[in-house]
């Protein structure tokens, strides 16, 4: 296990509870996490969070995205990564059909 590591120049918008914030990207042992006041949030390949009330509205990501067998957002590098399907990628991406 690895510790939390920053994704330069990466970004995400999330909603928690109505609210949207710009947070900033990290990874840890190939998944994808978003920064929070009180620590990091695990992201899911759905769009959804670890943290109630609160979900992935968009986010900037330069690479394949990927998901494990458990619905967990991650990169290539993760155990068990396969790609996740482009129209779920667009969702998350905000990419054009």
């Amino acid at each position: 296990m690895g510790f939390f590591k920053q994704v330069e120049g990466e970004a995400a918008i999330v909603v928690i509870k109505g609210v949207y914030k710009q947070v900033d990207l990290y990874e840890r042992d190939g998944f994808l996490y978003a920064k929070t006041a009180g620590g990091f949030v695990r992201l899911m390949a759905d769009g959804s969070t670890t943290k109630d009330r609160m979900r992935l509205d968009h986010m900037s990501w330069n690479g394949a995205l990927c998901r494990d067998g458990m619905g967990r957002l991650c990169t290539s590098e993760a155990s068990g990564a396969k790609s996740l399907e482009a129209p779920k990628a667009q969702l998350l991406l905000g990419a054009p059909d």
